[in-house]
Order: C-alpha cells, then structure tokens, then sequence
C-alpha cells in the first residue's frame, strides 16, 4: 500500500504542493506554500487513508464505502462505492483506482475525475470496473497507479496445494493497452515469495517490495524485468521518489542498520551504516530525511550529513518547500517554513 492511514484521533501530516495535508478522523486541512490554507474539509471517518499525486489528492475511510477527491481549489468530487474499501491511489489528473473487496471478491475500479466534479452517477464515472473471485485468483494484496493515470500494477497472493503463489499484473487503458485483451500487457508469477507493496516510481516504472529485496520492472509497453535485488538481511524500511529507492537493512546482533540507495536501472549508489534512530525517513528534494520525535537529520546523496539538530518541540512532519534549502517543519504548536543557510 502506498497511501498513508491515521487510525487514531492524532493527527498526521503528508506532503502536498510544497506544503503539506493535515488529516485525522474528523477532517483535513491543506496548507501550501508559506502555511497558507489551501482548503479544509470535515468529515467523521474511523481510519482515512490519504494519497497525493501532483495538486490532487483523494481521501477514503478504510473499510468504508467513500472516497473525495482534491486539488488546490478544494473538493471536487465525492463517490460512494459498492463494496468496502481498501486502499485508494490517485494520479496527477485526478483518476482514482479504488482497490475494494467483499466475503468472496476482490474490486478494483478506476474513477475518473475532469477537474470538475465527479459525476452523481458511480457507472458514468467508472473508467474500470475489475471483477476477481478469491478462490480463483487468491487475495489481492497492493495496486499501483502510474502517474499519469493510464497503467495499472496488481498483485495477487493465493495459496495452492500448501504453497504461496504471488502474481503481478500489467494494464495498460492508454491508446496501447486498446489492443491487447482486458487492457492485459503481461505479468510475472513468483513461488514461495510474499510482496505486500508495489508502487510506480515513474509512469514506467514499477517496484515490488518483498522482505529481503525488490524488484524493478519497466513498462513502456510489454513488462519487462530491469533488476531483481536480494539483500542479505530483512529490510527494516523503504523510502523511494521518481529517481531512487532506499532501502534500510534491520539490524542484527554485532551487525549495525544499513542504509542503501539505488537509482531506478537498480545500481547501488549509496551504502553506509545508519545509527540514527528515526520515526520516519523519507526521499525529499534529493535528499534523505529522517527524524524521530525531536532530532531530524538531513543526508545528501552521497551519503554526507547536511544537517542535525534536536528542536524543542515535537517534530510531526519535515519535507522539502522548495528543493534547495527550504523546508516546511510541522511542530505539535505550528507550521513554519525554515531556511539553511551554508
């Protein structure tokens, strides 16, 4: 799953058009660049999961059975589905793919959005309404929307005979996939190995997580595998942006964290010892970002710290306003914008 959940009354913090979402159970609120209010939206959900794309961004209760959908301007379009939700992500024009399910099915349906509203009617708005039965195509795990709204990434777990099975699914509804039948460009089946988390990190290019390694794919039209990486140890975290995947070794006994990056051909360009103690990290402006309640550290591409410090107040949020050297630096007490000077 790509999107971030708040199961809980606190409030958490995503990044948003060089500024960031506020969300929690009982509503959201946009700032944008210098704290400014973008747009606030109450609404009373038990688990809202947040995904942003480019100035949209679409907000959903988990388990539930809607969905609303931002840009800059504020809500544009609210849909209430047929089945509960599971997991929602959207793209940079506003098309949402909704992975859903009931007792024997898995759902997944893409809605699309003009900038507009959304129409009133669920069917006029539906660009794909995907069936898959349980028992013939196992549990449906993670789905992945391309940027630009036109492919789609699926990954299935089923059980046979005592063993797993995971298969990765290819669409394509862009002007290639018309050709190919359900839009179905290919896919690939793994034996014994669980991939929780797939994800596009540009329109084509797709990443699948396991608990030892990952494996990139290209997609400009047929599938094809770029890279399968297998790690020695199990990995603690992931953090990945359009350009790089990063990777954190958990550690284990006399063997420290390790931290490591790879551009998108999967060739490792960063890897040290990690003894930071985060919360979060994250890929920020081409850089990483890590803090944990108090100390945020900030390290360049090549592995060299840029910056340290332990704040006095909570930190709850830190991203990149402007990719050079403002940032945006979410306290329990206010939104502020700081600049590092040389």
């Amino acid at each position: 799953m790509n999107s971030i959940s708040n199961k809980g009354e606190a409030s958490k913090y995503i990044d948003y058009e060089n500024g960031v979402i506020k969300f929690n159970n009982n509503g959201s609120i946009a700032y944008g660049k210098d704290s400014k209010i973008l747009w606030n939206c109450s609404y009373e959900m038990s688990d809202p999961i947040v995904d942003v794309c480019g100035e949209y961004a679409v907000i959903s209760d988990k388990e539930g059975k809607r969905f609303d959908i931002f840009n800059i301007n504020g809500r544009v379009g609210s849909v209430t589905t047929l089945y509960n939700i599971n997991d929602v992500e959207i793209a940079s024009q506003g098309v949402v793919a909704v992975q859903m399910y009931d007792n024997d099915n898995n759902y997944i349906q893409l809605f699309y959005e003009d900038g507009t509203v959304v129409s009133d009617s669920i069917q006029d708005s539906i660009l794909v309404d995907m069936k898959k039965n349980i028992v013939d195509y196992g549990y449906l795990m993670d789905i992945a929307l391309s940027k630009n709204g036109k492919k789609l990434a699926v990954d299935f777990l089923s059980i046979t005979t005592g063993k797993l099975h995971t298969n990765i699914g290819f669409y394509n509804y862009g002007e290639i996939g018309q050709n190919e039948v359900d839009n179905f460009m290919g896919g690939f089946p793994y034996d014994d190995i669980v991939i929780p988390t797939i994800t596009f990190l540009s329109n084509e290019v797709v990443c699948a997580f396991k608990d030892n390694g990952f494996t990139i794919y290209a997609i400009p039209e047929q599938p094809k595998l770029i890279d399968e990486i297998t790690l020695e140890r199990k990995i603690q975290s992931v953090f990945y942006d359009e350009k790089y995947i990063g990777i954190i070794l958990k550690k284990e006994k006399d063997t420290p964290k390790q931290l490591l990056l790879y551009d998108l051909k999967g060739r490792k360009i960063l890897d040290q010892i990690l003894d930071f103690e985060y919360d979060k990290i994250l890929l920020s402006g081409n850089e990483i970002v890590m803090y944990n309640n108090l100390t945020l550290m900030i390290v360049k591409l090549n592995g060299k710290v840029k910056f340290k410090h332990t704040f006095d107040n909570n930190i709850e949020a830190f991203y990149s306003s402007n990719h050079l050297n403002k940032y945006m630096l979410v306290t329990a007490s206010e939104i502020s914008e700081i600049e590092l000077t040389k």
